[in-house]
């Protein structure tokens, strides 16, 4: 089964999210005259014949809005492709941060809530896959995938280029190309560990989330994790072990991701100049920033001052 739906509400996604079998919430931060949540955009379903499901969606929101899930006993691969990358949260406060090119598999057993906030304008095209071990008709991968879900926690994989490549295209995305961003989400939760295995407490999170918050508000200084230790009232060793559970990133992988997306943006939107950007987010040369921002986006920073 396929179909492709040109959005005007969250109503139209709250309805696909009931086929896929969520259990969903979808309305605006603040009511609309219209009591109707708009948003705009095109989104494709797919039903492989494995019964396997594919989401592939280009949405731009047009207010704010507030969207929730709980996924049941199933594998979830998320892939934000292109534009703003939302962040997820998970009901005990921890968050789940998207990278693009960079897929999050999410293996739950029990229901799992998600939930995010999306600003006015938020733009971003996804690709979402599930596969629900009570609904593959393939009694060899249904075993396989049900044994993976013991795993339970979130995991990552980086998405290779080509894939990528036809995935943004919304339409091209073939059977066997989902196929494989499948094995290499089931690759994941057998071989890696899990980012986020659903144990952080709460005081924890908030430390944590305190150190996120400096370090977001402080792109440009030079951090070192012994000053966010002792600030956050926890051990070096703790905040590295501890960072990753919440964050799903190591301490430095997550500062250099928001000084390069900062950049970005500062380049795209805001008329910097490659000098600016390195400067701005803490680099002091910016032949290593040019390094970081092609290994990162895959261009030169300066192609940016052209998008």
């Amino acid at each position: 089964m396929s179909s492709v739906q040109h959005l005007s509400s969250l109503k139209q996604l709250s309805d696909l999210a009931r086929h896929w079998d969520y259990e969903c919430e979808m309305v605006a931060a603040e009511k609309s005259p219209t009591h109707e949540v708009t948003l705009e955009g095109t989104l494709r379903a797919v039903t492989l014949p494995y019964e396997i499901d594919l989401c592939l969606n280009d949405i731009t929101t047009r207010e704010e809005d507030y969207r929730s899930a709980t996924l049941k006993q199933c594998l979830t691969i998320l892939l934000t492709l292109h534009g703003d990358t939302p962040n997820y949260y998970l009901d005990d406060g921890r968050m789940l941060v998207m990278e693009l090119g960079v897929a999050k598999v999410i293996a739950t057993r029990s229901p799992l809530r998600l939930w995010c906030r999306n600003p006015r304008g938020h733009h971003s095209r996804s690709l979402v896959i599930q596969a629900a071990p009570r609904r593959i008709v393939d009694g060899e991968l249904a075993q396989q995938i049900e044994r993976l879900l013991q795993h339970e926690g979130i995991y990552s994989f980086m998405v290779p280029h080509h894939t990528l490549t036809l995935a943004d295209s919304l339409l091209t995305l073939c059977d066997s190309c989902v196929l494989d961003l499948l094995a290499q989400g089931l690759r994941a939760v057998e071989q890696s560990p899990s980012l986020m295995p659903y144990t952080a407490p709460c005081r924890d999170t908030v430390r944590i989330l305190k150190v996120r918050d400096k370090l977001l508000a402080q792109l440009d200084n030079n951090h070192c994790l012994c000053d966010l230790a002792r600030e956050a009232g926890i051990s070096i060793s703790a905040l590295k072990s501890k960072f990753t559970a919440v964050m799903g990133q190591y301490v430095f992988s997550f500062l250099r991701e928001q000084r390069l997306m900062r950049a970005r943006k500062g380049l795209e939107s805001e008329g910097w100049t490659v000098k600016q950007a390195a400067y701005y987010v803490g680099y002091q040369h910016p032949s290593n920033f040019s390094t970081a921002y092609r290994r990162k986006f895959g261009r030169c920073p300066r192609d940016a001052l052209n998008a």
